[in-house]
């Protein structure tokens, strides 16, 4: 595969060896599918589990075969067939897969996969449309948002140059007939509602 290619496909990890004939396409449940076959092998300086620089205790011992699934290429669902390298270190006795910067480890989705479905989330589209142009399930599209809202900390030391706020009749969960909603005008999606809008209880939050 030449150089560019690679470029324009993410597969720029120097340990990716890619065979002559390296693209296949394929029917795959429903969808036409492009495969790109390769290989990842490279020589470890030490071992994943113990940590012992190898100086010949660690050996390739066979391989495994895995799927990525990456960006879709032209509306075209998009896998990488991978098979990796699996060492073995004699001093730990214990076996494990060669790694890539393309995807995390024990997951099949490409980081950069996730990322777009991550930013399809932020324009408010609807989940089952982000599922069908990315060519995952409904439950993936939550996963990587409930991932999204794990690494999301707004700040409430502080208060922004311009504060919307609203104040609307709440359900019955709330704990006050009215619920009080603020948001920074500069980006809505920094925002927060409060279940109570007495001016005793908005004392402690605006102190």
């Amino acid at each position: 595969m030449y150089h560019c290619t690679r470029k324009l496909l993410g597969l720029t990890d120097e340990n990716l060896f890619f065979e002559e004939e390296w693209l296949e396409t394929v029917e795959e449940d429903g969808f036409r599918t492009n495969l790109i076959h390769d290989k990842l092998s490279y020589i470890l300086s030490h071992c994943r589990k113990c940590g012992i620089k190898n100086e010949g205790q660690i050996i390739k011992n066979g391989s495994h075969k895995t799927k990525v699934q990456l960006l879709p290429y032209r509306a075209t669902k998009t896998e990488l067939r991978l098979v990796r390298t699996r060492f073995y270190c004699k001093e730990c006795q214990s076996t494990f897969n060669a790694q890539t910067n393309l995807v995390d480890e024990n997951c099949y989705l490409s980081k950069e996969l996730k990322v777009q479905i991550a930013l399809e989330l932020a324009k408010n589209t609807i989940k089952k449309e982000i599922a069908n142009r990315c060519f995952v399930s409904d439950v993936i599209v939550l996963r990587v948002l409930h991932t999204c809202l794990k690494t999301y900390h707004p700040r409430f030391d502080t208060l922004p140059s311009v504060l919307c706020f609203d104040e609307y009749k709440s359900m019955k969960s709330c704990s006050g007939k009215n619920e009080f909603c603020f948001y920074e005008w500069a980006d809505p999606a920094i925002n927060r509602c409060i279940g109570e809008s007495s001016p005793y209880f908005l004392k402690t939050i605006f102190p």
